[in-house]
């Protein structure tokens, strides 16, 4: 852990400063949260309100260092992708005045800004959530409903969704 902020306590940035290393937090690429590299057991009761108490727990410094933030207690956290995920997906309306609303790790949901659906190159599709704030990732099952809406043209994947065609990539042509 680099992190030096001045959001983030004192004694911890002296420990990091020191080589004394905190317990590492981490969230990885598929939202599953570890401590000094050993990931919650999901079918605990216990870890279960950890991990749900970190993930409504995310927040962000000024400097753009990931923290648990809570109270007056906050600690950095080191974050692989993202720090949210999208666990679900539900659609409402007809094709022009369609909304998608979306289910966050954070246990919140919103509408989805389907100008911030983008694609990344290890396949997997992103937004941004929070008023922007923070990119998302979503997990498979939501990713799949939101790819139904895949088309193709000669030169371009898009997907046609809340009455929008939005660009995802363009196609790559094997030689």
């Amino acid at each position: 852990m680099e992190e030096n902020s001045p959001e983030i306590p004192e004694y911890i940035n002296e420990m990091i400063k020191s080589g004394k290393n905190p317990d590492e937090i981490r969230i990885d690429q598929e939202g599953n949260w570890l401590v000094n590299g050993i990931t919650f057991d999901k079918t605990n009761i216990t870890d279960r309100k950890i991990i749900k108490f970190f993930n409504k727990s995310i927040d962000k410094t000024k400097d753009g260092i990931y923290i648990i933030h809570y109270n007056n207690f906050i600690y950095p956290i080191v974050v692989e992708d993202t720090p949210f995920f999208i666990t679900g997906v539900l659609f409402e309306g007809t094709e022009h005045n369609e909304k998608v609303y979306l289910s966050i790790s954070n246990e919140k949901e919103e509408e989805l800004d389907v100008d911030t659906l983008h694609f990344k190159k290890n396949n997997c599709l992103y937004c941004y959530v929070m008023n922007k704030k923070y990119p998302a990732r979503f997990k498979r099952s939501p990713a799949f409903h939101i790819l139904d809406r895949l088309d193709e043209s000669d030169d371009t994947y898009f997907l046609n969704i809340c009455g929008k065609r939005i660009v995802l990539t363009e196609k790559v042509e094997n030689d």
